[in-house]
């Protein structure tokens, strides 16, 4: 499972925090809200139930009416007063007298009492259940019982069953702004962290584009120092000390392998002469024997200083180079005459044939470069081939580029070496028939790559090796 980047997961972090707490507080504001409205529902019932018990007429024989209230200016209460429904009664419980169409519907009543008895001041009850109310103004009702004629023994009792109409209409447009206000508000801050993170980490993502783009030709360069002073500029200080190390490291072996090789080539010259010279003051058939094979281990460890000389030189990077206008043609007859020994120890036939001809172009590139990877390539092909087989050499002049192919009809290199073929020290045959230390293709890729090419292996059904590269025209 691909693992989340770390702009996600801070981002994450940042809208599960900041999302928990905006959450329990919405939660935390909505229910103290509620109850400080309900407060003033019940404030506003209270008053209002004072207001109806002054205008209450009793009778003889406790001979109670209601008559039409008439408000004082600008008194306001938080239901519609004229759908309020009104109830005298005894402590019995006996219905007295009445105001309003109740219904089937009759308010709680002794637990009420008792809370009055109890000390008091008035007793609260919400009714849900609307619905049995005739024309019932909203889904609830809030009833406030209240004593008529005495505060600590009282035996008549005033009950009101208020709609909570603007209650209700307050509270579901307080849920409709939570509901539809706490998921903007989560997206806004899932941008706004994605946003953050991305620019705090943006100093980081140009460190690690800066490093990817870096070869052993850039180590030169040195990481960018933000203006800030924090763990982002420590960073790069720190990256630049890497760059630094690593910088003196590879020079120090660049140079040791190209000191090395040149101390090594003037000794390894003067033992090839000496030996040649002894091989012809003697005509004993075993020392010459001997003297074959010791110039023929003296010649391989000169292609191998040879060799090493030119890595060192390809590592140095296109600055070394000595870039100019090179013919392929040209270059191939040249290494094909070089090579024509070889390939007769073998009986094997080279043929060179070009294709396009009317678009001759050539290519930008170093002249000795472009020769050692030919040279290359085309003895890999004589060294794994047959004897008395042949090699073809294709060069097809295309409008952009010079395409160049390479076909032999020896054994071919097995597909699961392929992907360590151009590794220095590799070698597609390991027997000991053929000689070789697996520089020479590590050499040749580089090369390739340093002229914008690539050396590829096309699949053939046929035995061999097919060697393509395409090489841009100047």
């Amino acid at each position: 499972m691909k693992r989340l980047s770390l702009r996600v997961r801070l981002t994450a972090l940042f809208v599960l925090i900041y999302g928990s707490t905006t959450i329990l507080f919405s939660i935390f504001s909505y229910y103290k809200l509620s109850e400080s409205l309900l407060q003033d529902f019940d404030n506003a019932l209270y008053n209002y139930s004072i207001d109806i018990s002054q205008t209450i007429e009793y009778g003889p024989q406790i001979d109670l009416t209601l008559p039409p209230l008439v408000m004082e200016e600008g008194k306001i209460f938080p239901f519609p007063s004229g759908t309020a429904l009104i109830l005298v009664r005894h402590i019995s419980g006996e219905i007295l007298s009445r105001s309003g169409n109740f219904g089937l519907f009759l308010p709680p009543f002794q637990s009420e009492v008792k809370k009055i008895l109890a000390g008091a001041d008035s007793a609260y009850a919400t009714v849900n259940d609307a619905a049995i109310i005739p024309d019932a103004e909203a889904s609830s009702y809030r009833v406030i019982t209240f004593p008529l004629d005495s505060e600590t023994n009282p035996t008549l009792f005033l009950q009101i069953a208020a709609p909570r109409v603007t209650l209700e209409t307050q509270t579901r447009e307080l849920k409709n702004i939570l509901r539809f206000g706490l998921p903007a508000v989560l997206f806004i801050a899932i941008l706004s962290g994605l946003f953050f993170a991305s620019r705090a980490l943006r100093p980081v993502q140009e460190m690690i584009q800066f490093t990817n783009r870096l070869n052993a030709n850039d180590l030169h360069e040195r990481i960018p120092l933000p203006n800030s002073r924090d763990e982002i500029r420590k960073l790069a200080e720190t990256l630049n000390g890497m760059l630094e190390r690593i910088e003196s490291a590879f020079s120090s072996q660049e140079r040791f392998v190209a000191d090395a090789s040149h101390q090594l080539l003037t000794p390894l010259t003067i033992l090839k002469g000496e030996i040649e010279t002894n091989a012809r003051s003697t005509s004993d058939n075993e020392q010459q024997k001997i003297y074959k094979s010791l110039l023929q281990e003296v010649d391989s460890l000169s292609k191998i200083v040879t060799d090493m000389l030119l890595l060192a030189r390809i590592d140095a990077g296109e600055n070394a180079l000595q870039f100019s206008e090179v013919y392929l043609d040209e270059t191939l007859i040249d290494v094909i005459a070089r090579l024509q020994k070889l390939a007769k120890n073998k009986n094997i036939l080279i043929t060179l044939d070009f294709l396009n001809q009317d678009q001759r172009q050539p290519i930008s590139g170093d002249p000795d470069l472009l020769t050692n990877l030919i040279m290359n390539l085309i003895e890999n092909s004589i060294k794994y081939s047959q004897e008395s087989q042949h090699i073809l050499v294709k060069l097809d002049w295309q409008n952009d580029f010079n395409k160049l192919t390479i076909e032999d009809f020896g054994k071919g290199i097995p597909e699961k070496l392929l992907p360590q073929i151009f590794n220095r020290f590799s070698r597609a045959d390991t027997s000991s028939q053929t000689k070789g230390f697996g520089l020479g293709l590590a050499i040749a890729q580089k090369i390739a790559v340093l002229h914008k090419s690539e050396i590829k292996f096309v699949h053939k059904d046929t035995p061999g090796t097919l060697v393509e590269l395409n090489f841009s025209n100047s």
